[in-house]
């Protein structure tokens, strides 16, 4: 990270999201790694959960292999669950490093592209955008709103969130809305066009951004955005649509039981399972759990006497089936969810919904 980037996520951040661990050097303490967190609310199944989001995470490049990496982001997990916290979520640069830590893939952000022809098909229900102020947001997180609750994984935005949202690299995008929803693109540069952030939930929202998409292909040759597996962009594009990059987040549980509540479940659903947690590093994560899901809530409890075999996982594993971004099915095949098929089955209807994604990075 250069320094100007980091002078800008601390400028965004606050200084007192980041701590700073230390060790003795002569008669005072040098510093030999530091990390930015925050609490945000991150949207599952329908419903706001408590997460810590973590960036920043750096160890001085001489003192590296001697744990104080670890010694750190152990003491911020410790923090953040003391807070309240039942999640850590953040974008790892080494996946080893934090696996070890409990850490699982918890979603993902697809790098899409697509000639601005792609998107001159006509639309029915277009409507015509207007520019407005991409350093206001308040107006846009009512029509940000819906589409929380439909997906998995999205963040409630931060005031820092949004900057970094609307303003990539420091630069103001052009944001352009209506009544449904919006688009944020930067100035074109070297033939690309760069979709800095969109919400497009409905029909004339979407047809107003692929026209506006579409009057730019005179200028660029593609136009690059990310977005999730199911972009409305990607679904509309015409020729030229490409899937350019994947790249996975991952997630942490501070503390299942309250995570399990915290999140909702599909609607009409009534279903229980029993599962078994093994967590190296919270040792109250550990245990044997039964939900059970009644009108989109989670009842949980733990349990003592076993009536019926539960399924078992590490606490990595959980992430990934807790956040959507692996279905109970695809873990038990992949030899990671250990159990008897009648209970993967309980658990693939109770994490069912949709594809875990968060553009956002931080």
């Amino acid at each position: 990270m250069s320094r100007d980037l980091f002078d800008r996520y601390a400028a965004l951040f606050g200084p007192d999201t980041i701590r700073v661990l230390r060790r003795p050097q002569g008669s005072g303490t040098a510093p030999v790694a530091c990390a930015a967190h925050w609490m945000m609310d991150q949207w599952f199944g329908g419903s706001p959960v408590p997460v810590q989001a973590v960036a920043m995470v750096a160890v001085d490049p001489a003192l590296r292999g001697a744990g104080h990496g670890k010694a750190l982001m152990r003491a911020l997990l410790m923090e953040a669950h003391a807070a309240g916290a039942v999640l850590s979520v953040l974008w790892p640069a080494t996946l080893p490093f934090y696996r070890g830590l409990g850490f699982g893939c918890g979603g993902v952000a697809c790098q899409w592209s697509a000639p601005p022809a792609a998107f001159a098909a006509p639309v029915s229900r277009a409507s015509v955008l207007r520019p407005a102020d991409p350093l206001d947001a308040d107006p846009l997180v009512p029509l940000r709103r819906p589409l929380l609750a439909d997906a998995n994984g999205l963040p409630e935005r931060t005031e820092a969130l949004w900057s970094l949202a609307l303003c990539l690299d420091g630069d103001s995008a052009d944001l352009f809305r209506d009544e449904d929803g919006y688009i944020a693109i930067m100035p074109p540069r070297d033939r690309r066009l760069a979709v800095a952030d969109h919400c497009l939930p409905s029909g004339s929202s979407l047809g107003g951004a692929m026209s506006l998409l579409a009057g730019f292909r005179a200028q660029v040759d593609r136009v690059t955005w990310s977005g999730g597996p199911d972009d409305p962009l990607a679904l509309r594009a015409g020729d030229g649509l490409r899937l350019d990059g994947r790249e996975e987040w991952l997630a942490r549980p501070l503390d299942v039981a309250a995570a399990l509540e915290k999140r909702g479940y599909p609607a009409g659903l009534t279903e229980s399972a029993d599962f078994e947690i093994r967590d190296s590093l919270i040792s109250g994560n550990c245990g044997r759990y039964r939900v059970e899901v009644v009108n989109s809530r989670g009842i949980v409890s733990k349990i003592e006497q076993v009536v019926e075999t539960p399924a078992r996982m590490e606490i990595g594993t959980f992430a990934s089936l807790f956040t959507g971004h692996t279905s109970a099915r695809a873990l038990w095949r992949a030899g990671l969810l250990d159990g008897e098929e009648e209970m993967i089955g309980r658990l693939q209807r109770i994490f069912c919904g949709a594809a875990s994604w968060m553009p956002d990075r931080f």
